[in-house]
């Protein structure tokens, strides 16, 4: 089901984005995973797009936050507002009660507004007031950053980081497939109005929760569970890096190879689901020593390292 599912999805994608498949694919991954996704691609990549169709796709409610440096918090889970009539507070929900939140250039936000997503990333609920609200089993966050922007920016905290299950990089189109954006833009494509498009709801509620239960059962043997244990102690005594691999880093891993796995089909995990989502779950929350990056050595470099000296599991 999944594997039908994925490839269903990747199909409908190309009707809004070209040449984002792969994206998709990973966005959808973390869906399934109940994780959170960061896009990182320059502007005009289509990355505000890609959200929008995959909720569309996954017959999601939607709503986007432009992140500014005088958001504050509140903009973001909502306030109770008072009512004189009536003497009391009513509760306004913010725009992360949503089951896909864009959180566009998150970065642009000061640490105190990133700060008020911590709690939603990780528990799925806000605390208002001393009040616990529930945000909808869908919840999911799609943040977006420009790589080479900045000035007016505040780099994500690697507690946030963290709490991004996978990051994507949303590079610019091949020729084949910028050329296929000029034709349909020459056609008349409009990118802001979605609904033209003419999408198909591949994705409903229940739909997604089988593919969950389904992603679940896939069978890890023992040396699939220690292969990805012993990578993530080998990246904490890396001499390249300052902040290796996390126990939540780790555990995310391995719940992404087991939906890979699905994805291609299969009810169980071999090492090279584990190689194929390493770079996706973990690079960006390794941070290396300065003086590799003076070595020209980047976190993806440094993954195929700490591959290279494990035994792969038979």
């Amino acid at each position: 089901m999944i594997a039908d599912t994925f490839d269903r999805v990747s199909q409908e994608v190309t009707k809004a984005v070209v040449g984002q498949e792969d994206a998709a694919r990973l966005i959808l991954t973390a869906m399934v995973m109940r994780g959170h996704v960061i896009l990182e691609g320059v502007p005009g990549t289509a990355k505000t797009l890609l959200a929008k169709t995959i909720a569309a796709i996954t017959d999601a409610a939607f709503k986007r936050i432009q992140f500014t440096p005088d958001l504050m918090p509140s903009d973001i889970t909502g306030t109770n507002v008072y009512n004189p009539a009536r003497g009391d507070f009513t509760f306004v929900a913010g725009p992360v009660f949503t089951d896909v939140l864009l959180a566009d250039e998150i970065n642009r936000a000061v640490p105190k507004t990133q700060s008020a997503l911590l709690e939603a990333m990780e528990e799925r609920q806000v605390t208002i007031d001393g009040a616990r609200r529930l945000l909808p089993d869908r919840f999911l966050v799609v943040a977006t950053e420009n790589p080479v922007e900045f000035e007016g920016t505040y780099p994500l905290p690697e507690a946030q980081l963290d709490r991004f299950t996978i990051k994507v990089n949303v590079g610019y189109p091949g020729e084949d497939h910028e050329a296929e954006v000029l034709r349909r833009h020459s056609a008349g494509f409009d990118a802001q109005n979605i609904d033209a498009i003419g999408l198909e709801k591949v994705i409903t509620a229940p739909l997604l929760a089988d593919m969950r239960r389904e992603a679940f059962a896939v069978r890890v043997d023992e040396g699939v569970i220690r292969y990805v244990g012993k990578l993530a102690a080998a990246s904490r005594h890396q001499d390249a890096l300052t902040l290796g691999i996390s126990p939540r880093a780790a555990a995310s891993l391995l719940v992404a190879s087991k939906v890979a796995a699905a994805a291609e089909g299969r009810d169980f995990v071999i090492p090279d689901d584990v190689k194929r989502m390493a770079v996706p779950v973990l690079a960006h929350r390794l941070i290396l020593q300065p003086e590799a990056e003076i070595e020209g050595l980047n976190a993806p470099a440094v993954i195929d390292r700490l591959f290279s000296g494990l035994d792969v599991p038979r």
